[in-house]
């Protein structure tokens, strides 16, 4: 018995595993039950990550990269977070917003945008937080020939996360372009199954239902959490260990 105490005593301890925070808008956040089925995709993200990794999904609906920041929500992540922690970002939605009411959300694709998410990886990282960029989900919307209609304003957000990657040296996912691709060989129908395209009755939640092609069901946010671990892997990426 001894022997074997001092055997256990001299392994090396292991050190705490590393654990992934959320930092986006509406198409990642949690989501309650009578908003069902209603999700965000960093709520099945919970139930695919090893043993003593946790999902800290800081994710609030229409913010923005500039409403997150301002509101201090992203300080809050940076005071809990630990060195070797990872943290996804996703925004772009919303930073679309227009008018003037929505001034305090709005960034430039080329301008502003660029520059937040930049501050978002170098404060991660001043931190020892390992950021991840993605790209923002994609509005489920085909054109006359059944194909995923091209939206010039999404384009430029998601070909500056890009940039802002490939300039930072930072991890990127582009679930974006991976939907597309997928949505296409799915077809309008398949595709709308996913996404908050209700028929009145479907859901009690929702007894008249609902034509959203932004916002995710449970089924959606499944396809996008899935796509994400599968592009880390595939990628290998440094998160992808974080998963099974």
């Amino acid at each position: 018995m001894k022997k074997l105490v001092l055997s256990l005593l001299a392994l090396p301890l292991l050190a705490a595993a590393a654990d992934i925070y959320m930092a986006g808008d509406s198409t990642m956040c949690l989501r309650k039950t009578k908003e069902y089925p209603m999700y965000g995709w960093g709520m099945p993200l919970e139930k695919m990550v090893i043993d003593g990794v946790k999902i800290h999904n800081r994710a609030e609906g229409g913010r923005s990269s500039k409403s997150f920041m301002t509101e201090k929500r992203w300080e809050k992540i940076l005071a809990d977070a630990k060195k070797g922690d990872f943290v996804i970002i996703q925004f772009g939605i919303n930073d679309n917003a227009s008018g003037d009411k929505n001034f305090y959300r709005r960034t430039e694709a080329d301008g502003t945008y660029k520059l937040y998410l930049q501050i978002y990886i170098a404060e991660a990282r001043a931190r020892g937080v390992i950021p991840v960029l993605c790209s923002q989900t994609l509005f489920c919307d085909f054109d006359a020939n059944g194909k995923v209609r091209a939206n010039a304003a999404v384009a430029k957000r998601v070909a500056a996360c890009r940039e802002v990657a490939q300039l930072t040296g930072c991890d990127f996912i582009d679930l974006n372009t991976y939907a597309a691709e997928k949505f296409n060989a799915l077809g309008k129908e398949n595709s709308l199954q996913l996404y908050m395209y209700l028929v009145p009755g479907e859901f009690p939640n929702y007894p008249k239902g609902r034509k959203d092609t932004c916002h995710l069901r449970q089924s959606g946010a499944e396809f996008y959490a899935e796509a994400f671990v599968h592009l880390a892997k595939k990628q290998n990426l440094a998160i992808a260990k974080l998963f099974k």
